[in-house]
């Protein structure tokens, strides 16, 4: 019997004293049996220093693959505390739970099994949970949990995610280590580092979705995209128009969308359909003077990539 692949889990977290030690044990008590827990703190000024010094001392013995804690001098932001997790981390599959956040006890042993070993990165289902660790029925929880309904019917889930990350968060993520390297990590995106990560890697590999287990995704005041204004807006457009111009320049290797010669059709049937503005930003995606300003704003937010 081959032995259960490794899996390592990145847990970035700033200030979340608070919710660390949950999203630990949520960890702990994973039915995978091969695990590696990497926590990155990225210069948290509250007691987080503390508690997770304590928490490496109690469960260093659980991971198979050991625990690592990466303290941070100076704080980047999210995705670059994602991207020194991952890099740091051993594990052939890497997973990434937002401190805030909590995994079913299930779930890195359903998606592991789910993506065999043939498939690249998986995803799951969404439940909204409160700060008490309650499912939400609010009308903000049921928005989002509806998101992941425009998976069901679509030929391959790109289609579902033209205008919404249907994966919802980083944290609802498995994929290889070396899809992560392809892909040259996450970029430096405030509020959409994982809506674009999820883009990019959905032209690469066809993702598997999960709905036997679920990613508990805590809404609470102190979310990023409850500050997502205009700075997240402006994130989004340069996501949109960078994929509708890879998808357009036919630069797609996922087999499962190029089953079907005409696949950009697919995509333009999908982004009209998700109203006019998303229309229109598909249409200037090829525009040079666009293109030149997409160029300059990613310069002076010092975003990676072209």
């Amino acid at each position: 019997m081959m032995p259960e692949r490794l899996i390592s889990v990145v847990i970035p977290s700033y200030n979340y004293e608070h919710y660390l030690p949950q999203a630990v044990s949520s960890v702990v008590f994973q039915t995978h049996p091969n695990l590696e827990l990497v926590i990155v703190d990225d210069a948290s000024i509250d007691g987080s220093a503390a508690v997770i010094k304590s928490l490496e001392q109690q469960y260093a013995g659980r991971f198979s693959g050991g625990m690592q804690v990466l303290l941070k001098q100076r704080n980047e932001g999210a995705h670059a505390a994602i991207n020194t997790g991952i890099r740091s981390a051993k594990g052939e599959l890497i997973a990434i739970l937002n401190a805030d956040d909590l995994y079913e006890s299930n779930r890195l042993e359903l998606m592991a099994q789910a993506m065999g070993d043939s498939a690249r990165f998986a995803f799951s289902a969404v439940r909204c949970i409160d700060e008490h660790w309650e499912r939400l029925q609010t009308e903000q929880a049921q928005a989002f949990e509806a998101i992941q309904r425009k998976i069901s019917g679509k030929r391959f889930v790109a289609l579902s995610a033209m205008a919404e990350n249907v994966a919802i968060s980083t944290g609802n993520l498995l994929f290889e280590k070396k899809l992560f390297s392809e892909l040259g990590g996450f970029k430096n995106y405030k509020y959409v580092h994982d809506y674009d990560f999820f883009l990019r890697a959905c032209l690469l590999a066809e993702p598997i979705f999960v709905q036997d287990t679920a990613y508990l995704y805590r809404l609470h005041g102190q979310n990023s995209f409850t500050r997502l204004a205009e700075e997240g807006l402006r994130e989004n457009r340069m996501v949109w128009l960078d994929v509708y111009r890879d998808i357009r320049k036919g630069r797609v290797q996922n087999p499962v969308i190029l089953q079907n010669p005409d696949y950009i059709a697919e995509f333009y049937t999908a982004v009209c359909s998700e109203g006019e503005k998303k229309q229109k930003l598909w249409k200037l995606s090829l525009n040079p003077a666009i293109r030149a300003g997409v160029a300059v704003l990613k310069k002076r937010h010092h975003v990676e990539g072209t």
